[in-house]
């Protein structure tokens, strides 16, 4: 009697729980190695885009994030570039990308190019604890080796990987990915520094900027975003730091070279923790100004759909195919009843989109349905 009270007083919580079932959400994978260059054990976290494992787009490459702090940074780097990139959020401000976040727990020892003990208002260490905090520093070449032959080569070779690169720090990230920026141009075509450190070593990279720049390479376009807290909220104690990031924007201002764009972009509101946020977007947008076209535009003439992407090739540097989630819209706005149908470019936009992605089932079957309707029509 008992055992069926107590069966009786469970049936509604076991009722409840066959109702709600939980399943694990995956964002990504981490992956643990033990480097020769480092001598250590590292790890970086991969997200594909939501395209990467559709058999018919399988034929497209994607441009490659590489953010430091991958263990803070790569989830609200993921969700950011998401949101602005995937058919889900019927958002297209920004190519689909695949996510590479490398961790970076050491970073006095990473993330700076050279050893210094001076402070973000330019001098040097004094107390115990400051020199403490400085102790180790200048390990960042050995880490852009790391960075070449070890994460590019085990991304490039797993991945299908687009050769447009972009690299994402902040603070000593910052440094580092500015440093990168003017010293090994070659490595990366577009780089987002956020509220960098920049006061390193007495503003050492700034103060070489002017010579550093006038050696860029002129090969191929190379974007360059960095962004400057509201120093008035910490009292004035950090000018020296906000200074050196806007004398960087003043260094690129005196170099004039088409195949150089920059951006000093000052966020108000903003502490040093808080503004990373607000740089991945703006970073983003400002890297890829030009790439987002209107349906309604591809709509009016798919023509346009070819020679934008033509554009970009030449405006951002980034070369890739027209994206299958572009071809895909196009053509149901084009072949639904309740939408825009047009028969005739519709036709156009699904020769199109075979020529790029031939094993779709989709666009097949599409113009299969656009004969076939054509032919009882006659």
């Amino acid at each position: 009697m008992k055992k069926a009270i107590i069966f009786l007083i469970l049936l509604p919580i076991l009722s409840i729980a066959q109702q709600f079932k939980s399943e694990p959400v995956e964002n990504g994978v981490q992956i643990k190695f033990n480097s020769r260059i480092m001598g250590e054990e590292r790890t970086i976290w991969i997200r594909v885009p939501a395209s990467y494992n559709e058999a018919a787009g399988s034929t497209q490459t994607y441009p490659v994030v590489y953010v430091l702090d991958g263990k803070s940074a790569f989830f609200p780097v993921t969700g950011v570039v998401s949101f602005m990139s995937e058919k889900d959020h019927v958002n297209y401000q920004i190519p689909e990308m695949i996510i590479v976040g490398v961790d970076t727990e050491k970073r006095f020892r990473d993330l700076t190019p050279i050893a210094s003990t001076r402070q973000p208002d330019g001098e040097k260490a004094k107390t115990p604890e400051q020199k403490l905090m400085m102790q180790g520093s200048g390990g960042g070449e050995k880490f852009l080796q790391f960075l070449k032959e070890d994460v590019f080569t085990y991304i490039e070779q797993h991945y299908r990987t687009n050769p447009f690169r972009i690299y994402i720090g902040h603070s000593l990230g910052g440094l580092t990915t500015t440093y990168t920026f003017l010293n090994h141009p070659e490595l990366f075509n577009a780089t987002i520094s956020i509220d960098p450190s920049l006061w390193w070593d007495s503003a050492k990279y700034v103060n070489e900027a002017p010579t550093l720049l006038k050696n860029l390479p002129a090969d191929k376009m190379r974007k360059y975003y960095v962004s400057v807290i509201d120093s008035i909220s910490y009292g004035g104690r950090l000018q020296f730091h906000s200074n050196a990031i806007f004398n960087i924007g003043k260094a690129m201002s005196g170099i004039h070279s088409k195949n150089l764009q920059y951006k000093v972009d000052y966020i108000p509101n903003t502490d040093h923790s808080s503004i990373p946020m607000l740089s991945w977007y703006n970073g983003l947008l400002f890297i890829f100004n030009g790439y987002h076209k209107s349906h309604f535009d591809y709509m009016k003439d798919p023509d346009l759909i070819e020679s934008h992407f033509k554009e970009i090739e030449s405006e951002i540097g980034l070369k890739m195919n027209p994206p299958y989630d572009i071809f895909e819209i196009l053509v149901h706005y084009l072949t639904s009843p309740d939408r825009y149908p047009d028969p005739i470019k519709a036709r156009k936009v699904l020769n199109m989109a075979l020529k790029y992605y031939p094993s779709s089932p989709y666009f097949k079957d599409k113009l299969k349905a656009l004969d076939t309707k054509s032919l009882l029509s006659d």
